[in-house]
């Protein structure tokens, strides 16, 4: 594939994919993404800016384990995506329950934490045990409620569609040892029997093939295979491209400056709270064979909070439709918004 010419004139790390929209036409699809630090003084960019991952990256095998980051398949976001990673910290030696939530602008979830506990019986009778002492726990999807029941013939699995690699999913009542509940629960919605299907109480990236984002993806039937495959299917919803937790994605984009509030997540239960910065969104000036020049706002579609970096990521795209793929794009000029050249003078 070639590369285009790039002037990144940002401090931030720069990337320009190319993609493919619902009709198969090529998409050149910039990518600037800045990495601060969560310092006292509030977020400050990071003297070596972490690059764009475009495949993503798991915490482990990617069919079994939750994403770090999300491989970069989509051309355009509607909104934004926000994700928190870290460890919800238990607020005080020996306790077992806690809370951990963060709010972003308009956005907010919250979830109560518990230590481990198993479902469990006495005298015949089910029931929860009461859960350990914890001094922190990671704050992933393989601790919400979700995951597979294998018990049985293979024609009897059966698995939560809205978090496939989480814990406490059961078709049946649970035996032994290893019948594990979440540790992160919805606080309006706790669980009380195996039985229960409680929202799971996720934060970080949601995989395409989870609910609700598999609803978004489109009809693949006889008709489909027909008349339309290889494209996506014509009920295709680009809501499928958003793979922030169901509570953690804003239906138009954040624009920055926004106030973050983040709870649980540090020791003692401290409560940090920094606003987004406001750099102006970039501005990509993409220069196009026969000396054509378009002009290119990009839109802030993904804000991830760290709390055990004590970092900020914010990732910001726009897109082009180009005939010939990246061959036909010559150079990307790379702004900050406040100092971009204006539409009118690129001739865009």
């Amino acid at each position: 594939m070639p590369h285009p010419l790039v002037d990144n004139r940002t401090p931030y790390a720069f990337e320009a994919l190319q993609l493919a929209d619902e009709e198969a036409v090529a998409q050149c699809v910039p990518c600037v993404q800045a990495t601060f630090l969560l310092g006292p003084e509030g977020p400050m960019p990071v003297p070596n800016q972490r690059p764009v991952k475009a495949g993503g990256q798991w915490r482990g095998d990617p069919a079994t384990t939750s994403m770090v980051m999300e491989p970069q398949i989509a051309f355009a976001k509607q909104g934004t995506d926000v994700v928190l990673r870290g460890h919800a910290h238990a607020a005080r030696l020996g306790a077992t329950e806690g809370m951990v939530g963060i709010r972003v602008g308009p956005l907010q979830k919250t979830a109560r934490v518990f230590g481990d506990r198993r479902y469990g019986g006495r005298m015949g009778m089910p029931g929860i045990s009461a859960p350990q002492p914890f001094e922190r726990i990671p704050i992933i999807a393989e601790l919400a409620f979700g995951g597979w029941d294998r018990r049985g013939p293979d024609n009897r699995h059966a698995c939560e569609p809205r978090n496939p690699i989480g814990r406490g999913f059961y078709t049946e009542a649970p035996e032994g040892d290893e019948a594990w509940l979440p540790n992160f629960e919805d606080p309006q919605d706790l669980i009380t029997a195996w039985s229960d299907r409680p929202q799971p109480a996720c934060f970080g990236f949601i995989g395409p093939e989870w609910q609700p984002r598999l609803g978004h993806a489109g009809t693949y039937d006889a008709a489909w295979a027909k008349s339309r495959k290889p494209l996506l299917p014509k009920d295709f919803d680009r809501r499928f491209f958003h793979s922030g937790s169901p509570g953690l994605v804003s239906p138009a984009p954040l624009r920055g400056n926004e106030d973050v509030v983040v709870v649980g997540c540090l020791p003692q239960q401290q409560r940090a709270a920094f606003r987004l910065p406001e750099p102006d969104a970039p501005v990509c000036v993409v220069e196009l064979r026969g000396h054509q020049r378009k002009w290119l706002r990009t839109s802030l579609d993904t804000v991830v909070v760290d709390m055990d970096s004590l970092t900020l990521t914010m990732l910001w795209r726009t897109c082009l439709p180009v005939r010939n793929g990246l061959h036909d794009v010559v150079s990307i000029e790379v702004w900050p918004g406040a100092q971009a050249p204006d539409a009118a003078s690129v001739g865009a």
